[in-house]
């Protein structure tokens, strides 16, 4: 089973996608602070990952399934943490 190019792209994409998530999770919980964070664009970043999610899971991407599981993981904590630190 060799990986192409293409799929090397593609997971590095989804890494650096999935990275850029997480200094914003650890800045707002170390502050507790969430003014300036968009509560529209982290709803609807929870559900496009939940939707990418539910595709990895279907068509087995282990891969994306990983990833969409980051992001959404990420997501969810600050609309959570958005909604309770008004």
């Amino acid at each position: 089973c060799s990986i192409s190019n293409i799929e090397i792209l593609g997971f590095a994409a989804a890494f650096l996608g999935t990275l850029s998530l997480i200094p914003q999770v650890f800045k707002t919980w170390r502050s507790g602070s969430t003014s300036g964070i968009s509560l529209i664009m982290y709803v609807v970043i929870t559900i496009d990952s939940l939707l990418w999610l539910i595709y990895g899971v279907i068509l087995s991407l282990i891969p994306l399934v990983i990833q969409s599981s980051i992001t959404f993981s990420c997501a969810c904590a600050m609309v959570i943490m958005k909604l309770l630190w008004k």
